[in-house]
């Protein structure tokens, strides 16, 4: 996505050119550019395939519907007639992504984010239930008969993307299976809701130390939401403030015993696969190099929390 060609949209949109155009480097799907102008500031969103920018055009007036804050889409184009690839222009919401700030955060506002964070669960926790499990695009929807399936096909995946660049070692396999025949009665049985899935550190805005508002609404997931808390608990498990939001999330949720073991379960399953992802070019803001720094402290993780399920 050329500086060209944003330039062209922004003529064809505002009819003027921005003052600045500033690259988001967080996110491994879409293109994103914040643009200034001299009374206001967007977001520009682009991707060559329209299903992976639709999900926000379609699951937009849910978000609304829920009270959740969310941008507005001022502007989209997905026929690729005046350029190659689909954009999405919206408002943007003031603030950083949570994962950009979160260490300069004070205990209290975190336990205000954990708070507000909760109840998105909550209000999503308020619809039907549904008939099936996986994942929504906005254009597609995968239609499994449980969630034992998906976490199958999520390991099958794991595995194809290890043979190339080898960053999972086979204790870390081994825990993965363990966990898939450990839980196997929960994951079979576990009824499907609609949940967002992707606020564990980005996605969600923070202002003056606030909760500001959800962007990237572009997947939403049937299955159990408590596979979202298991992604909060792998990001920010083994350091204070990371405990101290983390706890906060489970004393909102009011998890029993049983459910405190399988947020764990999930975020064990959550860094196995973002392990994998190590290596894996997404967009340009993904180098295709392994960073095992990071591979190393998502093991180190694993291990803990493997071990930690496993304690007497």
């Amino acid at each position: 996505m050329d500086k060209k060609s944003i330039l062209r949209i922004c003529e064809n949109e505002f009819g003027e050119k921005p003052l600045e155009i500033i690259r988001k480097t967080i996110g491994i799907c879409n293109e994103v550019f914040e643009l200034q102008f001299e009374s206001n500031c967007y977001i520009l969103r682009m991707n060559k395939e329209k299903e992976w920018l639709y999900g926000t055009h379609k699951f937009l007036p849910l978000f609304q519907k829920l009270n959740i804050k969310v941008p507005a889409i001022i502007s989209e184009d997905y026929s690729k007639s005046k350029f190659p690839f689909c954009y999405q222009i919206q408002t943007k919401i003031e603030g950083e992504d949570l994962v950009i700030v979160f260490h300069d955060l004070s205990p209290s506002n975190l336990k205000e984010i954990a708070k507000d964070i909760s109840l998105i669960y909550d209000k999503f926790n308020t619809l039907s239930e549904e008939t099936n499990f996986g994942g929504l695009t906005g254009m597609n929807e995968e239609n499994k008969e449980n969630l034992g399936q998906i976490l199958k096909d999520k390991r099958a995946d794991i595995l194809a993307r290890n043979k190339s660049t080898k960053v999972i070692d086979a204790q870390i396999i081994d825990i993965y299976n363990d966990l898939i025949d450990s839980y196997e009665s929960y994951f079979q049985n576990v009824r499907p809701k609609l949940y967002y899935d992707d606020m564990s550190s980005k996605n969600v805005m923070i202002h003056k130390g606030k909760f500001n508002g959800l962007v990237d609404l572009d997947f939403l997931m049937k299955g159990d939401y408590l596979q979202g808390i298991g992604g909060i608990i792998a990001d920010w498990y083994g350091s204070e403030l990371g405990e101290i939001y983390i706890n906060e999330i489970l004393k909102q949720q009011k998890l029993d015993e049983y459910e405190q073991k399988v947020v764990k379960v999930y975020a064990i399953m959550h860094l196995i696969g973002w392990t994998s992802e190590e290596g894996v070019i997404f967009n340009s803001n993904s180098t295709g190099e392994i960073n095992w720094s990071n591979v190393e402290k998502k093991r180190k993780k694993i291990i803990d929390l493997y071990f930690q399920l496993n304690k007497k």
